[in-house]
């Protein structure tokens, strides 16, 4: 028997159904992976389980009983809790000081009752053991890394008694080697009969922790699966009703070679770059592939003039310096960081002002802005980019990160940029929007658009890309056509593998 049902779950927001007799269940020691694009009403039916949101009708039965959460304490009562992809700690508390947040332990002395520190770190002690971790309950939670973090907050769950842990995207800022670690502490939560509701885009991720993978599409249920059972291709078309094939377009070459849009020789910043150089072409994707900490997103800031650098550059045949964001704007150069939430979007402002902040200057006249072009300038972009709003005042904050990701795209289209510096353009994006922005990227470098993509996800750039640069350490270890990559041999270049070795396999 199922230690967690949700059976029938209806929820409606103004009238509007996001959820649909939606079933989800859970075992003890199970990880069930939670799968949807952004929309599909995952949030939704986690709010509900965590008492944030009432639902209109439906039952939820925990361990044979039924339960009415009425709020979020209620939830966490009954052992249920979510980490966030925002991590909620204390960083100025101590490790210990987290765990026991709220329920720290006391001894009186006197009359007095005194936190009993002793107690308090023996049984952080005693749940960093239990996770396989050593972490100092003494330590500043500010001094911790993001994975350290995410496992003080899975401490304080248990300590709370949590039966159910709800992770949401707990990788998302995490390098390989900590997300190994995450999982390893996942598997000891298995082994204590913890619950695990997991949440992500990530589907290489699905199948390596998973035991099981609930769909969602459209606020309904869009299959179960067994993990060893089933396929990418499956689950991705459970997700948007398509099929894989679909995910990336068939791309023809549209090289102009006579028309240079870019040239770099010996680009290079501190020890992070050494020594790049590279041609891109008007109607070419360039693509740098590199795991982290191989020098792509420095690349990415470099090209984009928010890094100093040497070396040479010339944009469109002409020498020129990157030496700053306002500089390479002037060039015709656009760019999506990698980090949206803190370098893309303004989160206070609209969809309208996000879009049109890089381009006042073609809204404005003697130094005023014109409401109305700048009106129309923010439609027209919406328009060609498919952007799902409610209203061009709507704030950026409350759309997708497929939606903003499009708005950070629309705002460099509206300056008339010529060349695009894509970091990491589909991170944190539902595969939906994936689609939508790899439509986008075809279709501009068919118009002529030269577009350079670093990332860190091998079948993107393999995909999209005309010519292929993999990094490693800061320089190019690689260069490939289309025609000639191969996974297994870029993968293998940028985990610090040489040409010389894959010759004499």
């Amino acid at each position: 028997m199922a230690f967690l049902e949700m059976r029938n779950i209806v929820k409606s927001f103004s009238g509007v159904q996001v959820l649909k007799d939606v079933h989800f269940d859970l075992g003890r020691g199970e990880v069930v992976a939670l799968l949807g694009q952004n929309g599909a009403g995952k949030s939704t039916l986690i709010k509900i389980l965590s008492g944030y949101y009432s639902k209109d009708s439906g039952n939820i039965i925990l361990d044979g009983q039924e339960v009415h959460f009425r709020s979020p304490a209620e939830s966490l009562a009954s052992g249920i809790r979510v980490i966030y992809q925002e991590l909620e700690v204390f960083p100025d508390l101590t490790v210990a000081e987290n765990i026991f947040a709220g329920s720290w332990p006391v001894s009186t002395q006197g009359r007095i009752p005194i936190v009993n520190r002793k107690k308090m770190n023996e049984e952080t002690r005693k749940l960093m053991n239990l996770l396989g971790e050593d972490i100092n309950p003494d330590d500043l939670v500010k001094n911790l890394g993001i994975s350290e973090k995410q496992i003080v907050e899975i401490a304080r769950a248990l300590a709370g008694k949590a039966n159910i842990i709800v992770m949401d995207e707990p990788t998302a800022a995490l390098s390989q080697r900590e997300t190994k670690r995450l999982f390893a502490v996942i598997r000891r939560l298995k082994e204590q009969g913890v619950g695990i509701i997991y949440i992500t885009h990530r589907l290489e991720e699905v199948f390596e922790i998973s035991d099981r993978v609930i769909v969602l599409r459209d606020g309904k249920n869009a299959g179960t699966f067994k993990t060893t059972d089933t396929s990418w291709q499956e689950l991705v078309q459970a997700m948007i009703g398509r099929s894989l094939e679909e995910l990336y377009p068939s791309r023809e070459s549209s090289i102009s070679l006579e028309k240079i849009l870019v040239r770099v020789e010996g680009l290079g910043f501190n020890n992070f770059l050494k020594n790049i150089s590279f041609e891109l072409h008007a109607g070419e994707i360039i693509g740098f592939f590199g795991l982290i900490g191989s020098g792509i997103n420095e690349l990415a800031l470099t090209l984009f003039g928010a890094l100093p650098s040497e070396g040479r550059v010339w944009v469109e045949g002409r020498l020129t310096k990157v030496s700053s964001p306002i500089l390479t704007k002037k060039l015709g150069i656009g760019f999506i960081p990698a980090d949206r939430k803190r370098e893309g979007i303004v989160p206070e402002m609209s969809v309208k002002d996000n879009i049109t902040l890089a381009s006042l200057d073609r809204n404005a006249k003697r130094g005023f802005i014109q409401r109305q072009k700048e009106t129309n300038c923010a439609c027209e972009w919406s328009d060609r980019l498919q952007i799902k709003f409610s209203g061009l005042e709507q704030s950026i904050k409350s759309l997708s990160g497929g939606n903003q990701q499009k708005v950070v795209l629309a705002r460099w289209l509206a300056t008339q940029s010529k060349i695009l510096v894509a970091s990491e353009p589909t991170q944190g994006v539902d595969v939906g929007a994936r689609i939508d922005i790899y439509r986008i990227f075809d279709n501009l470098a068919k118009e002529g658009m030269g577009i350079i993509i670093l990332s860190s996800d091998l079948p993107e750039v393999m995909a999209l890309s005309d010519t292929i640069f993999v990094m490693e350490g800061g320089k190019i270890v690689g260069k490939f056509s289309k025609g000639e990559a191969d996974q297994q041999r870029l993968l293998y270049l940028a985990m610090g593998g040489t040409e010389k070795a894959i010759s004499h396999k």
